[in-house]
């Protein structure tokens, strides 16, 4: 149905298959990233460029003390939030609190530059690499 209406705007098959092709290649490469975590995330406190007080669903990494986020649902945009420590404990979210992220989600409590708070979601299975560098030993 799509791609017939596509092909009636006049954008080639071609086109379209090539960007199906890049997508799932992307999604493919950030999944397989050395410590990648499917997530969530808000802000709670402050202000991040890119990142807002709504729930944005996508892929974390921590690279040292930076978390890189790659947005859903196409996974180009990169978001880059530099953080400080835990800002407290991490807690179990409400049931329906994040849709498409399965069941046991985590929230984390991250205190970044300025006052900033934000709160990753990850599934209970991903803890360890959703704390990235701030690991709490059990």
């Amino acid at each position: 149905m799509l791609a017939a209406l596509l092909a009636v705007l006049g954008v080639d098959l071609i086109v379209i298959l090539a960007f199906l092709t890049a997508v799932l290649l992307r999604r493919r490469w950030v999944r397989r990233q050395t410590g990648a975590f499917k997530c969530a995330i808000r802000v709670v406190q402050g202000d991040v460029p890119g990142l807002s007080v709504k729930w944005r669903r996508g892929y974390g990494q921590w690279i040292r003390d930076i978390l890189v986020l790659y947005r859903a649902p196409l996974l180009f945009r990169s978001e880059f939030v530099p953080a400080d420590s835990l800002a407290g404990p991490d807690r179990v979210a409400e049931a329906g609190e994040v849709k498409r992220l399965g069941k046991d989600l985590v929230m984390l409590s991250i205190a970044a530059d300025n006052g900033v708070q934000l709160e990753p979601l990850s599934s209970a299975n991903e803890r360890r690499r959703a704390h990235g560098p701030f690991t709490v030993p059990h």
